[in-house]
């Protein structure tokens, strides 16, 4: 059985890589079903109809300035899960007894120009096409 690659968006001057679900729980920023969000990745469970396997993850809600709380946990698709970037260990802390993580000051300003860059990118994509004039 082979692990399932999780998608990764290219970060300047980076190569995307494949997350290996076989490796440590790590947090991330992801895309997830339109949202950008905080997530730990698990790991992968059970395998979909067509053989994928699929991935855990726990997906954190922004709590505070840089604090954030376990929200829910989730079994996807690796298609349903863009990796934005995975973040540095020693930049994040985790409490698992309360569910709160905390990050450093610069991966929070690093959420918000990824976050600005999302709402800028759906603004662009709710415009409206003119209709044609008959």
């Amino acid at each position: 059985m082979s692990t399932p690659a999780v998608s990764f968006a290219p970060p300047p001057a980076v190569l995307s890589k494949p997350w290996d679900a076989s490796q440590d729980p790590t947090f991330a920023f992801a895309k997830l079903q339109r949202d950008v969000c905080l997530v730990q990745l698990v790991g992968q469970s059970s395998i979909d109809p067509s053989g994928t396997p699929l991935l855990d993850i726990h997906v954190f809600r922004h709590e505070f300035v840089s604090m954030f709380r376990y929200s829910y946990s989730a079994r996807v698709h690796p298609l349903e899960l863009r990796v934005l970037e995975p973040l540095d260990d020693h930049a994040v802390r985790y409490e698992p007894d309360n569910g709160s993580v905390f990050l450093a000051k610069d991966l929070m300003a690093h959420l918000r120009r990824i976050l600005d860059a999302s709402s800028m990118f759906s603004r662009i994509g709710r415009r409206t096409v003119p209709s044609r004039q008959r």
